[in-house]
C-alpha cells in the first residue's frame, strides 16, 4: 500500500510528498485519477501561503527583537556614561555621595545587566533621583536624554511583543493548513482507489521511504533515506 503522511510530518515533507503526488498523477493516463488527484491543489496552496506569511512574520519577529536590543544598548551606554559623571563629580567633592544617591544603591553595571523589558523602570527611578542634584553637577544634563532613551526601549519592546504574538498565530495557521494537506492526501488516496483501482492508485503516489530490495539499492543510490533526511522548512 502507499504510504500515507501522518499528523506528525514536517511542512517541509508535506510539500514534498503532495509535489511528488501531483506529478506523478499528472504522468498518469486515468483522467479520473488526475482529477481526484488535483482536488489537493487548493489546500496544497494555502499551505504554501501559510508558510510565506510564518516566514515573513519570523523575519520581522527577528527585527523588532533586534531594535529593541539595539536601543537597550544605547541605554546601557547613557547609564554607563551618567555613573561616569558621578563618579567625577564626587571623586573631588568628598561625602557627596551622588554615585549612590542617583542609583540607589546599585551601580551602573547592575542597571545595565538588569533583564532588558526591566531597564526602563529602573532608568526612570534613576531621573527622579537624580532630579535633585546640585546645579552643576555634569548627570543633570543627561537626564532628557536618559528618559528618552528608557521611552525608546519600553517601546521597542512593546513593538516586538506583538510582533512575536504575530509569528506565533502564523505558525500556528502553518500547523492547520499542514494538517488539512495530510486529510486531503489520504483522502486522495481513497478516492482514486476506490473510483481506479488499487493499482492506478499506488501509482499517483511516491514512495516516502526508501525501498530495501536488493534489486533497487543501486537504483536508488544518493537518495535520501527518508524524507526526513532532506532539508527541512523553519515552520516544522
Amino acid at each position: 500500500m502507499a504510504q500515507m503522511l501522518s499528523k506528525g510530518d514536517s511542512a517541509a515533507k508535506v510539500k514534498r510528498a503532495v509535489r511528488r503526488h501531483l506529478r506523478l498523477s499528472r504522468r498518469q493516463p486515468n483522467k479520473e485519477a488526475q482529477g481526484i488527484a488535483e482536488r489537493i491543489v487548493g489546500p496544497l496552496t494555502a499551505l504554501e501561503d501559510a508558510l510565506a506569511k510564518a516566514s515573513a512574520a519570523a523575519e520581522a519577529a527577528q527585527d523588532a527583537f533586534d531594535d529593541w536590543h539595539l536601543e537597550d544598548q544605547l541605554l546601557d551606554q547613557q547609564v554607563r556614561r551618567l555613573g561616569f559623571r558621578c563618579r567625577e563629580w564626587d571623586a573631588i567633592r568628598s561625602g557627596d555621595r551622588t554615585l549612590e544617591r542617583v542609583f540607589g544603591g546599585m551601580t551602573p553595571y547592575d542597571v545595565t545587566r538588569a533583564p532588558r523589558h526591566k531597564q526602563p523602570d529602573l532608568v526612570m527611578q534613576i531621573v527622579v533621583r537624580a532630579s535633585d542634584l546640585p546645579d552643576g553637577h555634569g548627570a543633570k544634563e543627561m537626564l532628557g536624554d536618559l528618559e528618552r532613551l528608557a521611552a525608546c526601549s519600553r517601546s521597542a519592546h512593546r513593538a516586538y511583543l506583538d510582533v512575536e504574538q504575530r509569528a506565533g498565530a502564523a505558525k500556528a495557521a502553518v500547523d492547520i493548513a499542514r494538517l488539512t494537506v495530510v486529510r486531503a492526501y489520504r483522502d486522495n488516496f481513497i478516492d482514486i482507489e476506490r473510483a481506479c483501482g488499487r493499482e492506478v492508485a499506488e501509482s499517483c503516489f511516491p514512495l516516502l521511504q526508501r525501498s530495501r530490495r536488493k534489486d533497487d539499492i543501486d537504483d536508488q543510490r544518493g537518495l535520501p533515506e527518508s524524507e526526513d533526511d532532506a532539508s527541512e522548512d523553519t515552520f516544522d
